[in-house]
C-alpha cells in the first residue's frame, strides 16, 4: 500500500513565529496558526503615508499580509469588509462593531484618537495568504493587532 499524501504533513516550522509584525506587538502564539512549514522568515513593510502594509514572507513567498489604513470619517467596517476587501457575507464568521472575521481574514475597526481629529477613522486587515487558520485564530490575531496599533505612537 502507498501513501498518497501531499508530504506536507512531515514539513515542520524552523523558525520561530515572531513576536511583532513591522514593530506592532502581536504575541507569537497569535501568529502560529497562520504561519506555514519553513526554514526562514522575514517581514517587508511598504506603504505611503496614511498606509500602511507589512507581509510575513517563509522562504521567499508571502504567508501572512497586514494593512493599517485611514478612511474618511464615516467610513464603516462593512464599507472595508465587503467593499474593499471582498469579503463575502455568507463567509463571515464572527462580526460585530469592532471586527469582521473569516477563516483566513480578518478586517477590524482600530480607535485612534490622532486620527479621528484629523477627520478619519482607522482599519486594520489581516489575511492569510494559503490556507485558513480559522475563525477563532483570526480573531486572535485582529484583536491582538487592532489593540496593538490602538495604543501605539501613531494612534495614541
Amino acid at each position: 500500500m502507498t501513501n498518497c499524501s501531499s508530504g506536507d504533513s512531515a514539513a515542520k516550522r524552523e523558525y520561530a513565529a515572531p513576536s511583532s509584525l513591522c514593530g506592532t506587538a502581536v504575541s507569537s502564539s497569535a501568529w502560529e496558526p497562520l504561519l506555514p512549514a519553513g526554514k526562514k522568515i522575514s517581514s517587508v513593510r511598504s506603504g505611503p503615508a496614511g498606509f500602511a502594509r507589512c507581509r510575513l514572507v517563509v522562504d521567499g513567498q508571502v504567508a501572512v499580509t497586514s494593512i493599517v489604513e485611514q478612511w474618511r470619517s464615516g467610513t464603516t467596517l462593512g464599507d472595508i469588509a465587503y467593499g474593499t476587501y471582498g469579503i463575502k457575507s455568507g463567509s463571515v464568521e464572527k462580526e460585530n462593531t469592532r471586527y469582521a472575521v473569516t477563516d483566513a481574514q480578518a478586517v477590524g475597526r482600530i480607535a485612534c484618537a490622532k486620527r479621528g481629529k484629523d477627520g478619519h477613522v482607522v482599519f486594520g486587515t489581516v489575511r492569510e495568504e494559503h490556507g485558513t487558520a480559522g475563525a477563532a485564530a483570526m480573531e486572535k490575531v485582529i484583536t491582538e493587532f487592532t489593540d496593538s496599533v490602538s495604543a501605539s505612537e501613531q494612534c495614541a
